[in-house]
């Protein structure tokens, strides 16, 4: 009973056909273009290692802060994920000592793509530098330039990160930027099901556990676990920080 699989030659034939490398290029210059100096949190400069001496927590934001930021996202007319960005802009500004930060963003990269993409296999993902002013803004300012700024990133989903990097100031092959942020939408784990509705090959199976790693050396992975039945399940928060730096 499931549908039809659309295969992934045809995204890349959306992507082939979608905006030109010169729109590309010039939307980055513009946001980019008198950058000459990377973001560091920590001061760390590496983004060629392993992920291997990474450290990482879990945290679940207490239900009260959830709702608040769904309010005040929803009363200011922009998405949670605007909200999230700015806080994070805010962040690496104390990590770094700087008023003006880039990171990286994860697009899901099928925004832009045609019907059907969302039951498509394939690396559709990609991600973009997103540039935060703090100076000289009140909050609410910063909130929606903020926004407008995602908005507009979303119709540069699929242009190339090595593009975007060399339309900033930053001569390679220094990286533009050291950190990264990943707002994601991901429902909570519903309750395992009795052994005897499990289907008879997958049973004595069990999740074993796993990890996921970048090379960038500082990242926040937030998890949307959206509303259901009426109530918030609320924000989770999962930092990811190489060396001796304590995530929590």
């Amino acid at each position: 009973a499931l549908p039809e699989p659309l295969a992934f030659r045809h995204f890349v034939a959306h992507a082939l056909r979608g905006l030109a490398t010169s729109e590309h290029r010039a939307f980055f210059e513009a946001m980019l273009g008198d950058v000459n100096e990377p973001t560091l949190p920590y001061g760390l400069r590496n983004v060629q290692g392993t992920g291997s001496d990474v450290r990482e927590c879990h945290r679940s934001l207490p239900s009260t802060l959830s709702r608040r930021i769904r309010e005040g996202a929803r009363r200011e007319g922009v998405s949670a994920a605007s909200l999230f960005h700015l806080v994070w802009a805010q962040v690496l500004a104390k990590l770094s000592g700087r008023e003006d930060v880039v990171f990286g963003t994860l697009l899901l990269g099928r925004m832009q793509v045609g019907d059907g993409s969302a039951h498509a296999l394939g690396m559709y993902m990609n991600t973009l530098p997103l540039r935060v002013r703090l100076d000289g803004q009140t909050v609410r300012e910063a909130l929606h330039k903020t926004h407008q700024g995602l908005a507009e990133l979303l119709r540069h989903e699929q242009a190339s990160l090595a593009l975007a990097q060399r339309c900033s100031g930053v001569q390679a092959p220094t990286p533009l930027f050291r950190a990264l942020l990943n707002f994601r939408h991901t429902p909570l784990p519903t309750q395992a099901a009795a052994e005897d509705e499990v289907p008879e090959p997958l049973r004595g199976m069990r999740f074993a556990g796993g990890h996921e790693r970048s090379n960038y050396p500082v990242s926040l992975n937030v998890d949307d676990h959206g509303v259901h039945d009426g109530a918030d399940a609320g924000f989770s928060l999962n930092p990811q920080v190489s060396g001796p730096f304590d995530p929590d």
